[in-house]
């Protein structure tokens, strides 16, 4: 999958997955109390047949007569209790519902008979003594580093990595048969201003660059690092835009936004004759940049009085309205670990202007009873007005009087990607207010309709820097469009698309996976018996769909799942009879289908250890759902369609008797995965054409084709080489093809 722009992949998707699943197990927050570990049934034998049905469960509930799955809970918290197509009760573990969302103390499991049991910590010892060896939650992945003492980029001169012949000389990153080498080139790993990676700097008296030779170098001699100290400063007090080499710096003072971290720092300077606006920019290739703002001092220790601002960014931007004169030290450090890393730094200064007077509730500005045009910027302004949407960001206050009951239309936009909030509340006030309306966008917008006459309050936040232009309408009283709210849902029925637009309709709800931004309609359905339950959005190519699925309208916490994706997608299986509701959301907001389908219920399998061609599961013709987890398993096969596909993956095995169409989906599965799909007479197989997928129900792999009569090998696994966990399988064969 080549890298590209999408919306955020919410934190809540594995919580999501859980209700898709049509479980009530452990909740939306990971399980706390686990069995003790101890010895697990043997795996059963799975033959071409496919796998055998799991553990039932307790004997009160497993097998008993039932019309309900309602009817079938066996008192264990992580097994999913259906009705099956034959009228009994079946008990399936759900892995998922143990999960804690934690990769480094292993893979938690549901035991049918003792409920969630913990898993086995990763242990990540390569037994190594050149490197060190740890697990790394935010990756998921076991990371063995070069030892590097004084954390300089360059590891000990005595070590190389094993098994790889890098050459010679300090390379970190030499290719060797895939492999990445390197070769340590630090002679001193207490002294970060020695390594084989630095010039030769003049006068210390240190072999700065290990190459045997004290103040030498070759060519060329020693040399001093320009902008390195506050005794050498690069003058910027003219403004403009500035390049400044960071090739032999070190770090020599602390950035209190870092936590006093030391890096590679340069220091640059100016002075003001009077009062000016100053705006700083600050880039570093792809490295992030750390700047740090001083008056009058420059070096370490500085406390919070030495310091005017210190951020980071990619890049950073700092605006200061009407800073006072005298002289200014900015510090710039960058995350980069390369040589010649320069940091290009733009200064703006401009004459200075006042803040604006509408920044707190005592002295809002007013808008005419007509409504009208208003341009400001949050430069040196405070948060003072709690909404719906939040209250920690800078904000301006306007207020706004209605004679008669009127609609307010309002829109706020800064620059393209300046992502605003706009909020119309009731009250002015720190404590959270009424809030009528709230969008958070690039640009946010809304209408609040049939207002009852009295003052209301227009808050504009964010953290932009840019101007932006604020547009009030008042116009006369009209009621909501039909499934603008959950007061008044549009009907929509099993296998007739339903056409739709976001002509009119606001962003009344916030899903658990999106926020409040995005305009939203309300759609309501009604089971009279239990089916599995399809719901599709399409719209344009560019349209971006978030669904959610619940028994009662705009409650997160009655949601049944939450999918986002391109077309959007949901899947829910055995719903029992009842009314539910849908919301979907668009990014876009432009015209759209919503498609609902029904089916009888399939009931998920459990399966585990199918690691590779001679452990994997076969899938019976007529398919079925399968649910797994690959945290645990080994990287061994690569997609045909991404070369990024390093994570770990499980195989399963389909046999097609007489040509037909099928489909194959991830939908529901807490990764960013990869699936594709292989045919011959042994595993694993050569590619079939168009059957290999990374993202396409959000982060999740599908695709459908037509397959001939043979052996067929599908392989799911992870994009990159942290994507692991929970996987939800759905192969679905249609009617046979000619």
């Amino acid at each position: 999958m080549a890298l590209r722009a999408q919306p955020p992949r919410p934190l809540a998707l594995l919580a999501s997955l859980l209700v898709a699943l049509g479980t009530a197990a452990c909740g939306e927050e990971p399980p706390t109390t686990f069995a003790e570990a101890g010895t697990m049934d043997a795996a059963e034998d799975r033959a071409d047949t496919g796998p055998r049905p799991v553990d039932t469960g307790r004997a009160d509930a497993a097998g008993r007569v039932c019309t309900r799955s309602s009817q079938c809970d066996d008192g264990i918290d992580c097994t999913m209790d259906f009705c099956a197509g034959d009228g009994r009760c079946v008990s399936v573990p759900n892995n998922m519902a143990c999960d804690n969302d934690v990769y480094c103390d292993g893979l938690e499991t549901c035991d049918t008979r003792r409920g969630c049991v913990r898993g086995t910590p990763v242990a990540c010892n390569d037994n190594y003594t050149c490197t060190v060896d740890r697990c790394d939650e935010p990756t998921k992945t076991c990371v063995h580093a070069p030892r590097d003492s004084d954390r300089d980029g360059d590891p000990d001169i005595h070590c190389a990595a094993p098994d790889c012949d890098a050459g010679a000389g300090g390379d970190a990153s030499v290719a060797d048969g895939g492999a990445v080498c390197w070769v340590g080139g630090d002679c001193d790993e207490s002294n970060p201003r020695v390594n084989s990676r630095l010039p030769e700097l003049c006068g210390d008296a240190i072999d700065n660059n290990c190459n045997g030779m004290v103040d030498m170098a070759e060519p060329g001699g020693c040399r001093q690092p320009p902008y390195d100290t506050c005794s050498d400063p690069l003058d910027v007090s003219r403004g403009g835009r500035f390049t400044m080499p960071t090739a032999g710096t070190t770090g020599n003072y602390r950035f209190q936004c870092a936590g006093g971290m030391l890096m590679r720092d340069v220091v640059a300077r100016f002075t003001l004759t009077d009062a000016r606006d100053v705006t700083l920019t600050a880039t570093a290739g792809t490295a992030a940049v750390y700047l740090q703002l001083m008056p009058r001092m420059c070096g370490s220790p500085m406390t919070t009085a030495d310091v005017r601002v210190c951020q980071i960014g990619f890049p950073t931007t700092v605006r200061l309205r009407a800073l006072p004169a005298g002289e200014y030290f900015v510090l710039l450090g960058t995350s980069s670990s390369g040589t010649s890393a320069d940091v290009e730094l733009n200064v703006d200064l401009a004459p200075a202007t006042t803040p604006p007077a509408n920044d707190t509730c005592a002295a809002p500005r007013v808008i005419p009873p007509t409504g009208g045009t208003f341009t400001g910027d949050l430069v040196d302004v405070a948060s003072d007005v709690t909404t719906r949407c939040g209250g920690l960001q800078p904000d301006l206050v306007y207020s706004i009087t209605l004679t008669e009951r009127s609609n307010i239309a309002a829109r706020v936009a800064g620059s393209r990607s300046d992502y605003l909030t706009l909020a119309l509340v009731d009250a002015c006030t720190r404590s959270p207010a009424t809030t009528y309306r709230c969008d958070s966008a690039a640009p946010a917008q809304f209408t609040a309709r049939e207002l009852m006459p009295g003052t209301y309050f227009l808050v504009v936040a964010g953290r932009s820097i840019n101007p932006f232009t604020l547009e009030v309408m008042v116009t006369p009283p009209s009621p909501p469009p039909a499934g603008d709210t959950c007061a008044n849902p549009l009907t929509i029925v099993p296998g007739t698309p339903a056409m739709g637009s976001y002509a009119g309709m606001e962003a009344d709800y916030q899903l658990s996976c999106s926020g409040t931004g995005s305009r939203d309609a309300v759609y309501r359905f009604t089971l009279a018996e239990r089916r599995d339950v399809i719901v599709t959005a399409t719209g344009g190519a560019s349209d971006y769909f978030y669904l959610a699925l619940g028994t009662t309208c705009g409650d997160r916490a009655t949601e049944r799942a939450c999918r986002f994706g391109s077309p959007g997608r949901l899947t829910v299986r055995g719903l029992d009879p009842g009314t539910y509701y849908v919301v979907v959301k668009s990014i876009r907001g432009g015209d759209y289908t919503l498609t609902l389908d029904t089916a009888s219920p399939v009931t998920p399998m459990a399966v585990t250890d199918n690691d590779t061609c001679s452990t994997m599961v076969a899938i019976p013709s007529g398919g079925g759902v399968y649910m797994g987890n690959t945290a645990m398993m080994r990287h061994d096969y690569t997609a045909p369609c991404s070369t990024a596909s390093t994570s770990e993956d499980v195989v399963f095995r389909y046999r097609v008797d007489r040509r037909q169409r099928v489909n194959f989906s991830l939908e529901g599965s807490s990764f960013d995965t990869l699936m594709w799909l292989t045919q011959g007479a042994a595993c694993p197989g050569t590619n079939v054409p168009g059957a290999c997928n990374d993202d396409s129900i959000g982060v999740a792999s599908a695709f459908d084709v037509t397959l001939d009569p043979g052996d067929y090998y599908l392989f799911v696994g992870g994009f990159g080489s942290a994507s692991r966990g929970n996987y939800l399988l759905t192969v679905t064969p249609s009617t046979v093809t000619p």
